[in-house]
């Protein structure tokens, strides 16, 4: 897929992300929770977006494995501000933060296995 493509790809999935959070915002009247929401769904498509990056990028272009770090990064913010407004305590925020560590670590080191491989 051209650099041009998955740009298109990325900002139309954007919008849609965008309307589908907006219309949950008005159905359910969670308003406060659009925004977190958004960049929840925005970082979980970053992962899906790194899934399907090819291996033959440009020199500047990011790799796969950035694309899901700022994935994770993006997805563990905005489900933790979900999580800091919808109430529940720090500690839920703190173990998804953990989790998401976890992940891209793993994921790190099987990208490193499969360099020397």
């Amino acid at each position: 897929m051209s650099k041009s493509q998955q740009g298109l790809l990325t900002l139309g999935a954007l919008i849609i992300i965008i309307a589908v959070t907006i219309i949950l915002g008005a159905a359910f009247n969670i308003w406060y929770e659009v925004i977190p929401l958004i960049i929840a769904f925005y970082g979980c498509w970053l992962i899906i977006a790194a899934g399907i990056k090819t291996r033959n990028t440009s020199k500047y272009e990011r790799s796969a494995l950035s694309l899901f770090s700022w994935g994770m990064l993006l997805a563990a913010i905005g489900f933790g501000l979900d999580f800091a407004y919808r109430g529940l305590p720090l500690v839920y925020t703190l173990a998804v933060v953990l989790l998401l560590l976890g992940i891209l670590a793993v994921v790190a080191a099987l990208k490193t296995t499969q360099k020397k491989a």
